[in-house]
C-alpha cells in the first residue's frame, strides 16, 4: 500500500498539472460536444473509490465531465507493468471482461477514447497514449460543424499503413480505396488491424449513473456528437498500478470537455463554408 500512496503522489505532481486546452481552427459558432466517461468497475463503491479517492483525492485530478459506471467488472488476470499487444489484445490474455468492454469490443484495454457522430457510428478510435491532440481536436469540430449536413471529416489515421496508432474511419476507408482490386496476403490480419465498430453504429448498453440509477447508453448520445471515454476504474491492487496512465488520458478528456463542452477555447480565424451544425440549414457568416 505503500507502494500505490508513493505512486500516486508522484504520479500526481505531473498529472495534476497537465491542462491540455485545444485550439479550434474555424470561428464559426458550433454546438457543444457531448462528452461523458463509463467507469468499469466491480460495483458503485469500487467505482467511487477509483474516482473520488483515487483519482480526485490522492492525485488532485479536476474532472469536470459526468462519469457512469458499468458495475460488471471481473477480473481475470493479474494487470501487468509491461505488456505485449497485439492488434489491441493482450498477448498474455484478458485481464478483466464488462458487458460494456465486450458488448463495445475494447478487448480488455485500460482506457478507450471513443469519437462517436450524431447518427451513432464510431468515427475515432483510441487506446494509445500517442494520439495528437491537434488532429483529434479537429475531428471533433468537424463533426460538431456538420459539413455538408453530412458529419464530413478530413483527418485520416495516425499510422495508416498499419493502424496500430489512433484510427479513424476515413483513415479506413482511404487504405481500404488503396487496397482495391489488389490481392492481399497477410493471413488475415488487415481485419484485425481496424477497430469493429469504426465506422459502424456502435452497440447499445445500459449503465449506471453514480447513485445507482440505470440509464441507457444511447440516451446519452442520441443525435449528439460525442466523446466517451472508457476506463477501467477496479478496486484491486495490480489494477490500482495502472491509474498514473489512465490519469494522463483522464486529464486529456478533462481538456476536451472544458473546450469544446465548457466552450472555454476561442473560435478561430477559417469560416467553414456549408457548415450545418445542428440546424438544417448552412450557416451564415455575420458581418
Amino acid at each position: 500500500m505503500r507502494r500505490l500512496i508513493a505512486l500516486f503522489f508522484v504520479s500526481s505532481l505531473f498529472v495534476s498539472s497537465i491542462y491540455a486546452q485545444m485550439d479550434r481552427f474555424s470561428s464559426n459558432p458550433i454546438p457543444k460536444l457531448n462528452a461523458f466517461a463509463i467507469a468499469l468497475s466491480e460495483d458503485l463503491d469500487a467505482a467511487k473509490y477509483a474516482i473520488n479517492d483515487i483519482y480526485k483525492g490522492m492525485m488532485k485530478l479536476q474532472l469536470d465531465f459526468d462519469i457512469y459506471v458499468d458495475p460488471t467488472y471481473v477480473k481475470k488476470g493479474e494487470q501487468k507493468a509491461f505488456d505485449i499487444s497485439f492488434f489491441g489484445e493482450s498477448a498474455t490474455g484478458r485481464k478483466f471482461e464488462s458487458k460494456v468492454d465486450d458488448e463495445f469490443d475494447l478487448k480488455a484495454n485500460n482506457f478507450t477514447f471513443l469519437i462517436i457522430d450524431r447518427n451513432k457510428k464510431v468515427r475515432a478510435f483510441a487506446q494509445v497514449s500517442t494520439i495528437e491532440l491537434d488532429n483529434f481536436s479537429r475531428i471533433i469540430e468537424e463533426l460538431l460543424l456538420n459539413i455538408e449536413g453530412k458529419e464530413l471529416i478530413t483527418v485520416d489515421s495516425e499510422e495508416p499503413e498499419e493502424a496500430t496508432g489512433w484510427q479513424t474511419d476515413l483513415g479506413k476507408q482511404n487504405k481500404e480505396k488503396e487496397n482495391e482490386g489488389k490481392i492481399i496476403i497477410d493471413f488475415g490480419a488487415s481485419k484485425k488491424y481496424w477497430y469493429k465498430y469504426l465506422g459502424e453504429e456502435i452497440p447499445n448498453a445500459d449503465i449506471k449513473k453514480m447513485d445507482g440509477t440505470d440509464v441507457n447508453f444511447y440516451d446519452l448520445i442520441n443525435n449528439k456528437v460525442s466523446l466517451v471515454f472508457v476506463f477501467m476504474a477496479s478496486k484491486a491492487p495490480d489494477a490500482l498500478y495502472q491509474s498514473a496512465g489512465i490519469a494522463l488520458e483522464m486529464s486529456i478528456m478533462n481538456g476536451f470537455y472544458r473546450s469544446f463542452t465548457l466552450e472555454e477555447s476561442e473560435p478561430g480565424d477559417e469560416w467553414v463554408e456549408n457548415a450545418y451544425g445542428d440546424g438544417t440549414e448552412p450557416m451564415k457568416e455575420s458581418e
